[in-house]
């Protein structure tokens, strides 16, 4: 009885997974949505304006909630470093491929991460069975098959190369980030590592783009951005970046970057239900293997 009730509890959901589910829903929903407002701003001016939003809420939740948001000298270099990584390099990267390449390419692009997480991990002792890297390419696979909607010919949108080149890059600096921050957010949890992370990235993007900010036409810029832009800051960035490193300090780099894999499916699944796209059955078939493929390297 007690090996069938170990066997139950094994198979239901933890936190960890519940707060990456609810991160990568975030990020999926953020594709679109982002990609309406990178119509209207620069995307350094977007990345920077957003996380410095984000960063001003993850501290009023802080200061709310009680807690100090006091760090060293020496935490402050730290956080500076992964806010440099997880900020100014990957948002920025990710920003400017978004604009040059197609929003269904980057998706799948950007899903390498966890494949680049699993290698970083093993540098670290974080091995990754023969079923784990199964279940991350049958994943990515997965996801190629659902962008891509076809099996007799390619039909993912071009875009341009470099854009695809710095979607691949962005990815890689988030497999870094992913391993670099884990023990900080272990030792001060993910809401005050997060919070100074974006502060620290969004300075630097702030200072690395002066002059777009002064050329940004800030009154041109509708209502309906500045909603859209609002909620990449809340949900997109503040929660979803908290819920994910919450994720990834319970299961670890390797099983806890395979749910990335599942943000393709949201994007996809999100531009249906707004936009009235529709979903073929090559497409239901992808989504299908995605999850095989994150309940394999869950294991």
């Amino acid at each position: 009885m007690e090996l069938i009730r170990n066997k139950l509890a094994s198979r239901l959901p933890t936190a960890g997974d519940l707060f990456l589910l609810a991160s990568v829903m975030a990020w999926g929903v953020n594709f679109p949505i982002a990609k309406m407002v990178l119509g209207a701003m620069d995307p350094l001016v977007f990345s920077a304006t957003r996380y410095l939003l984000a960063s001003v809420i993850l501290f009023s939740f802080l200061w709310v909630s009680g807690k100090s948001i006091k760090i060293s000298w020496k935490e402050a270099v730290q956080l500076f470093g992964i806010g440099v990584l997880g900020i100014t390099l990957f948002q920025g990267g990710w920003a400017f491929g978004l604009n040059l390449t197609s929003a269904s390419k980057a998706s799948i692009l950007v899903a390498t991460a966890p494949v680049f997480g699993c290698l970083l991990a093993s540098f670290r002792g974080e091995k990754t069975g023969p079923v784990g890297w199964a279940g991350i390419f049958l994943s990515l696979s997965g996801v190629a098959l659902i962008v891509n909607n076809s099996l007799s010919e390619i039909t993912i949108g071009s875009g341009s190369f470099m854009g695809d080149l710095l979607i691949i890059g962005a990815a890689f600096v988030w497999a870094l980030y992913t391993v670099v921050s884990g023990p900080m957010v272990l030792k001060r949890g993910p809401l005050l590592v997060t919070a100074w992370a974006m502060l620290f990235g969004a300075i630097v993007l702030t200072l690395l783009d002066l002059p777009g900010l002064m050329k940004q036409d800030w009154q041109s810029i509708s209502g309906e951005v500045w909603l859209a832009w609002a909620i990449t800051a809340l949900l997109g960035a503040a929660l979803a970046f908290v819920w994910y490193c919450a994720g990834i300090s319970r299961l670890g780099v390797r099983r806890g970057m395979s749910y990335s894999f599942l943000i393709p499916v949201v994007a996809i699944s999100t531009s249906i239900l707004f936009f009235g796209e529709a979903l073929s059955a090559i497409q239901i078939s992808g989504v299908l293997i995605v999850l095989a493929g994150v309940r394999l390297a869950r294991i």
